[in-house]
């Protein structure tokens, strides 16, 4: 009893652990195909509209959790850009969803404009759709989600280079 006890002491450590260096740089849990169905959301969009993601449906969309004060998230931004650039006319989409607050909305729209963010962001000030996808808050966080609506893939963390392997995963479910 009391090893398992210890057992669990410590998983549950590490866990804790992981989700909170993930926006230090160090990756979190690796990418793994997670099945099940994207549930339908809609978030405000930082031009005043609102996107669900079912407006998407058809595409592969790719959520991505993201912070103004999050360096990795800011580091990976650029490879988003020009992964979108590159695959949005075979039906790729990015939605941006920021967890900044209400206090930070300058900063998400400075962010935006310096990193010449081209597709939707949203704003999930009350953390409804991060709590149904993203429950640890790991920054950046990624769901990958194919055109019939199933998750792919979900992964928190960023390194250089992670690029490459969402790239192919994207590519691979545009071609199914």
């Amino acid at each position: 009893m009391m090893q398992a006890t210890r057992c669990a002491l410590a998983l549950a450590l590490a866990s804790l652990c992981l989700a909170s260096v993930s926006c230090a740089g160090t990756p979190g849990a690796p990418g793994s195909p997670s099945g099940g169905t994207a549930q339908d959301f809609s978030l405000p969009t930082l031009d005043g509209k609102t996107a669900r993601l079912s407006d998407y449906a058809g595409k592969v969309v790719l959520i991505d959790f993201w912070s103004t004060t999050c360096d990795p998230c800011l580091a990976e931004m650029p490879h988003l850009v020009d992964m979108y650039k590159k695959h949005k006319e075979k039906g790729f989409v990015v939605l941006a969803v920021s967890l900044d607050g209400p206090e930070s909305r300058a900063q998400v729209s400075s962010v935006v404009h310096d990193k010449e963010m081209i597709f939707p962001v949203l704003l999930d000030e009350e953390t409804t759709v991060t709590a149904r996808f993203n429950p640890k808050r790991e920054l950046p966080f990624q769901v990958l989600v194919s055109k019939s609506g199933s998750i792919l893939r979900k992964r928190g963390g960023y390194q250089p280079g992670d690029e490459k392997a969402l790239e192919q995963e994207v590519e691979k479910a545009l071609g199914e």
